[in-house]
């Protein structure tokens, strides 16, 4: 009992103090009775770095448990006993009580889990992390990032992106709360600090929450690691990579194979216990590697606590030599090993599943051949499971598992022909460019103004992408990688204080959603894409948009090993008159299929004329104005620049049919203003040759 807390005890006293309150109770009076019916031992009484003891914080886990279950309320501060807490109370003793507590929490947890699923690997342990924040508590970015080894900017992504149950209950490290930017979409613009209020969490004088409820991410795993699995196969599988092709010199893949296993050199790390907690952890790399940089050490931290701490049987763990791939099952605990040779002090069981098998890099699904690029000697692969199943499918190795459910596989959906009969655009044209952006992943649309880019762009994408999967944005001359992707933006926090967010950009969030859902089609809109600095928006993005199987450093966020998903694809629109398509860069013609849409090529030849046969069919007023066409025609063929041609959109509008002066209306306002901007500096007699007199006077120019 000297290293135990009597939890059971203290849970069921504490039940008793609200039964026989007459009315609601703070969690300091509830905490205070206890500590007058308690002697606590030295265990009981050793105090977090919040200076709060032992037995209160896991006092404080149970009674959360409890109003998960609904046996205590927890509202505005005040704690009070439900009647089925009455009920429990009465009907079990100390120790049943507890476990039936146990029990039920387990059975909403084990839902929870299940829900998780859906989830990718890393946000599903963001869930199981959140899960045991309880109600009245809260925790920040850095301890969630502790607690399941993410980066802190990621993590925030993560939170802002996928709806996670028990998001808003992470704040800033001094408890200021975040702004609606960091959270779901499903917690913006609500009263957050009222929400956390009523489960019973308090705030100070200059509003932020207070310290004694702040849950630590060494309480976080310690939690998790007290609670039995609520399902053996709820677990959250990860997947590791751990390099050992060249330690100090030497390939030690062969003998992991052999004697399977896996290891860390470890070479300057002392005798540990192992889990070790990561804030004890961190003091020993610290004291251990003084002799190297901050930068090896952190590295050394996460990698230590990653293979000690993280890893756990039944994890995948991939590791390369040779320009081959060996993929596994980690089947034991860490042990730490003296080695004599400073090679392996720390070790774990592997079964290797292809020890005479190895599968080259060009073989392996992707994103995985980028992913193994990665400088670390460990690197955390979760979010890469279905492609090491998928890799381990192709090798035909069973598992022993249950099926999982088939995937759906990434196409794009047939054109359809209702699309081509709406947009009066042929069937055929339009699969072309499905065709050219699925072979490419990247499409430019390009030409002069009316010519329907635009429209076509978004036609084409809902068609080929569900609505949520399409995002649109618009270049122009000020626009930053900052706003194209991520960067720091000012925020005002809850006390009042000006701080700088790490924010996601159109394009990240269009990417974080696409990996969520890698069957499906992600498709990013880029109107005006010629006006902005592409080399500054897409800063080393650039690069992906070439070698999409490879992965880059980013920027802002840290992450070393960031990729495009295969399923994000890219549709832009050009502009001639802003700037010839002759003077794009050679690297942006790489990394783009270009098609030309001009009123003298098809699809948009004749495509006014189609949409007034159409119009007249169905509006007996558009009787006014039918020349348009030729009379387009004979404007077009008057403007000797290519590129300065005028597209039919502009005389796609039923009212330019409905009046006698409409289609004079739109030369007047619009045509002819747009051509005068074309010369200007010219004399202002030389737009009588595109006057709407002049045009219908027939083909020839006037002198």
């Amino acid at each position: 009992m000297a290293d135990s807390v009597r939890i059971e005890a203290m849970f069921r006293t504490a039940m008793e103090v609200l039964r026989d309150s007459p009315e609601p109770l703070t969690k300091r009076q509830v905490t205070e009775a206890i500590a007058s019916r308690f002697k606590f031992t030295p265990y009981e009484d050793q105090r977090d770095d919040h200076g709060r003891p032992r037995w209160e914080v896991m006092l404080g886990w149970r009674t959360g448990d409890a109003g998960t279950v609904g046996w205590i309320t927890k509202r505005d501060g005040q704690w009070a006993l439900t009647e089925p807490g009455i009920d429990a109370l009465e009907t079990y003793s100390e120790a049943e009580l507890f476990a039936e507590l146990l029990r039920r929490y387990q059975e909403i947890r084990k839902h929870r889990i299940q829900a998780h699923k859906a989830l990718s690997g890393s946000e599903q342990l963001l869930a199981n992390a959140l899960g045991a924040v309880p109600g009245g508590s809260w925790t920040s970015y850095r301890d969630l990032a502790e607690a399941t080894g993410l980066p802190e900017e990621q993590l925030s992504h993560f939170l802002a992106h996928v709806d996670i149950p028990g998001a808003y209950r992470v704040a800033y490290e001094d408890g200021t709360l975040p702004s609606d930017g960091m959270r779901h979409f499903r917690y913006r613009g609500g009263d957050i600090a009222r929400r956390l209020k009523a489960e019973g969490a308090t705030f100070d004088d200059q509003g932020r929450l207070a310290a004694e409820d702040h849950v630590t991410g060494g309480e976080i795993r310690e939690r998790l690691a007290q609670l039995p699995p609520a399902d053996p196969e709820s677990q959250v599988q990860r997947a590791w990579l751990v390099r050992g092709s060249s330690v100090d010199g030497r390939d030690l893949v062969p003998i992991w194979l052999h004697k399977e296993s896996a290891s860390l050199a470890a070479s300057s790390l002392q005798e540990i216990p192992i889990p070790v907690p990561r804030d004890e952890l961190k003091a020993i790399v610290e004291d251990n590697y003084q002799h190297k940089s901050y930068a090896v050490r952190e590295t050394k931290l996460a990698e230590f606590d990653a293979f000690c701490n993280r890893m756990r049987p039944g994890d995948y763990v991939l590791t390369t030599t040779q320009g081959k791939t060996y993929v596994g099952r980690i089947t034991g605990d860490a042990a730490y090993v003296a080695s004599s040779d400073k090679r392996s002090n720390l070790r774990r069981s592997v079964e290797w599943l292809n020890p005479t098998a190895p599968v080259p890099f060009a073989n392996l699904p992707q994103p995985l051949p980028a992913k193994l690029h990665s400088q670390s000697d460990v690197v955390e692969l979760t979010e890469n499971i279905g492609a090491i199943e998928e890799l381990l499918a192709a090798l035909d190795i069973d598992l022993g598992d249950a099926a999982p459910d088939p995937t759906k596989e990434l196409a794009f959906p047939t054109i359809s022909q209702d699309l081509a009969d709406e947009i009066l655009v042929d069937l055929t044209q339009l699969q072309r460019l499905a065709d050219l952006l699925w072979e490419n992943k990247q499409l430019i649309l390009y030409g002069p103004p009316g010519t329907g880019k635009t429209f076509i762009a978004r036609k084409l994408a809902g068609n080929l992408a569900e609505p949520s999967a399409i995002k649109l944005v618009q270049f122009h001359p000020s626009y930053t990688y900052e706003d194209f992707f991520e960067g720091f933006r000012p925020v005002q926090r809850a006390d009042g204080q000006l701080a700088f967010e790490l924010r996601p950009g159109p394009f990240r969030q269009l990417v974080e959603a696409a990996r969520q859902h890698p069957s499906d089609p992600y498709i990013l809109i880029i109107d005006e894409i010629n006006r902005a600095n592409l080399a500054k928006v897409f800063g080393e993005l650039y690069f992906l948009l070439e070698y999409r199987d490879d992965a880059i450093g980013l920027l802002y966020s840290g992450e070393t090993d960031f990729t495009l998903p295969p399923n994000v694809f890219v549709i832009g629109t050009m502009n001639t008159t802003d700037r010839s398509i002759a003077l794009v860069d050679a690297a942006m013609r790489r990394r783009f299929r270009f098609v030309e849409l001009h009123p003298n090529l098809d699809p948009v030849k004749g495509l006014l004329g189609r949409w007034l046969e159409r119009l007249r069919k169905d509006d007996e007023a558009a009787v006014h104005n039918l020349d348009a066409p030729e009379v387009l025609d004979t404007l077009n063929a008057r403007i000797e620049d290519h590129d300065l041609a005028i597209g039919p959109s502009y005389l796609m509008k039923p009212g330019v049919y409905r009046r006698e002066d409409g289609l004079a209306d739109v030369w007047e306002t619009a045509i002819l203003p747009l051509l005068a901007e074309h010369h200007y500096g010219s004399p202002p007699s030389v737009l009588d040759r595109y006057r709407l007199a002049s045009l219908r006077r027939g083909p020839a120019a006037p002198e």
